[in-house]
C-alpha cells in the first residue's frame, strides 16, 4: 500500500488478504516508531466506509480495529492523544458503541499511567458521543487498575458530569470497596497472576465440598422452602451473565426461596437438597456446596461479566463491574438499582457458597456458574446458575 491514505483506503475495500496483511504490518511498524498522526489519519479515513456500510468485505473494519488497538496499546501520551482524535472524528457512528469504546478503554487503562490518562483524556473532555463513552469507560476501567483515581480533580469532575447525565456507569464508586480488593494485583505477584476465577469442573467437584451431617439434616427438617421472586429479581440476579443469553446460547436459572424459620449458615449443605432447583433436577446428581465469601462471589460474577461468551463479546471491566454489583444486589435481596454502598453492606452479611456444576443442565464446556446466597436474617436463600456453549 502507498502513502496516500485516501487511495490506500479505497483500494482496501476490494483488497485480498495479502494486501490487508501488508497494511496491518505497516500500521504496526509506523505506530512502533511513533508515527501516531499517520495512524490516526488512516483510522479517521477508515471510519467513513465503515459508517457508510461500504465495507462489504470487512477489510476496513479489520484494519481500523488493528489501528485503534495499536494506538491504545502504545504507552506514549501522543499515541493516546491520537486515539482520542480518531474517536472524535465525524464518522464516529461507524464504531460499535458497545464494543470499541469499552475494549479500547480497557487496553488504555492497563497500558498508560493514570496521570497520563487524566491529562490527555480528561484535561478537555471530548463532546463526540463515541469519545465521551470511551472516557466514561476509561474512568472506571482505571479504578480497577490504578490507585488514587479519586485524587485527580479532572476525573472527579467527569464523574460528577456522568452523575448529572444519569450515565449507567455513574453508580460506580471511584475507589474499590473492601469486597473488591481481591481485584488489585498484590506486590510480588507472579507474571501469570489473575483475579479471574476458574470454573468448578465436575471432575473436581468433591474437592473442598461441604458435606451435610445427620445433625444438620435434623435441624433443617420441616423448614418447608417456598419458591418466591418475581421475574425482575431473576433478571437482576443474572445481570452478570445476561450477555451469555442475549448474545450467545446461554441459559439461566435464578431462584429464591423463603423458609419458615431462619437457618444457620453451617446448615445450608443440608438445606440445599430440599430446594427444587432447576439446574439440578431430581434425576441428576445432587448439588454440592463449596465454601465461598464475598470476595470470591464478586470475582466469580465479574469473571463471568468481563469474559466473552461462546459467541459475542464480554462486557469488559467498567460495565462488567456494574453488572456484577447488580447481580449481587439481586442475590442479596436488594433492589437492582440500590446504591452500591448499600449492596455492599448486605453482601457482607450474606452467607456465600459456590455450587458444583455436576449436572446435565450445565454444558460444562467453558462457561458455567453457580452461586448460592443465604440472605441476611437466614430466612431467604437465592441460587443462581448459568451456562453457555458453542
Amino acid at each position: 500500500m502507498g502513502k496516500n491514505i485516501e487511495r490506500a483506503v479505497h483500494t482496501l475495500c476490494e483488497a485480498d488478504h495479502a494486501d490487508v496483511a501488508v497494511l496491518r504490518a505497516e500500521v504496526e511498524s509506523r505506530v512502533s516508531t511513533g508515527e501516531f498522526d499517520w495512524a490516526a489519519d488512516l483510522a479517521v479515513e477508515l471510519t467513513a466506509p465503515v459508517a457508510a456500510g461500504d465495507d462489504h468485505q470487512g477489510n476496513c473494519g479489520a484494519v481500523l480495529y488493528w489501528t485503534l488497538h495499536a494506538l491504545a496499546a502504545h504507552p506514549e501520551p501522543e499515541s493516546l492523544r491520537a486515539l482520542v482524535r480518531v474517536l472524535e472524528s465525524p464518522h464516529h457512528g461507524g464504531f460499535d458503541p458497545t464494543a470499541h469504546p469499552r475494549y479500547l478503554a480497557a487496553v488504555v487503562a492497563r497500558g498508560h499511567r493514570i496521570e497520563t490518562i487524566a491529562g490527555v483524556v480528561f484535561g478537555r473532555v471530548p463532546e463526540a458521543a463515541c469519545a465521551r463513552e470511551f472516557a466514561a469507560c476509561l474512568l472506571h476501567e482505571s479504578v480497577l487498575v490504578h490507585d488514587g483515581v479519586s485524587g485527580y480533580p479532572e476525573l472527579r469532575a467527569f464523574a460528577d458530569t456522568l452523575l448529572a447525565e444519569d450515565h449507567p456507569l455513574s453508580v460506580l464508586p471511584l475507589s474499590l470497596l473492601p469486597e473488591e480488593h481481591g481485584l488489585r494485583r498484590p506486590p510480588g505477584a507472579a507474571d501469570d497472576w489473575t483475579w479471574t476465577v476458574p470454573a468448578v469442573w465436575p471432575e473436581t467437584a468433591d474437592a473442598h465440598r461441604l458435606p451435610a451431617s445427620a445433625a444438620m439434616r435434623r435441624r433443617v427438617a420441616g423448614l418447608d422452602p417456598t419458591e418466591i421472586g418475581p421475574p425482575a429479581t431473576a433478571g437482576a440476579m443474572g445481570a452478570a451473565v445476561d450477555h451469555w443469553l442475549t448474545r450467545s446460547n446461554g441459559r439461566l436459572a435464578a431462584q429464591e426461596f423463603w423458609l419458615l424459620e431462619p437457618v444457620a449458615r453451617e446448615d445450608v449443605p443440608a438445606l440445599l437438597p430440599l430446594l427444587p432447583l432447576t439446574a439440578w433436577p431430581e434425576e441428576a446428581a445432587g448439588a454440592q456446596l463449596h465454601p465461598a465469601d464475598a470476595d470470591l462471589a464478586l470475582r466469580i460474577l465479574l469473571t463471568a461479566a468481563v469474559r466473552a461468551p461462546a459467541y459475542g463479546r464480554g462486557l469488559h471491566g467498567a460495565y462488567g463491574r456494574r453488572a456484577a454489583w447488580r447481580s449481587l444486589a439481586g442475590l442479596t435481596g436488594g433492589p437492582a438499582d440500590a446504591p452500591i454502598a448499600d449492596v455492599a453492606e448486605r453482601v457482607r452479611r450474606t452467607g456465600w457458597f459456590r455450587v458444583g456444576t455436576a449436572s446435565p443442565w450445565f454444558h460444562n464446556v467453558a462457561w458455567d456458574l453457580a452461586l448460592a446466597a443465604l440472605r441476611p436474617g437466614g430466612r431467604e436463600i437465592a441460587v443462581l446458575a448459568a451456562t453457555d456453549t458453542d
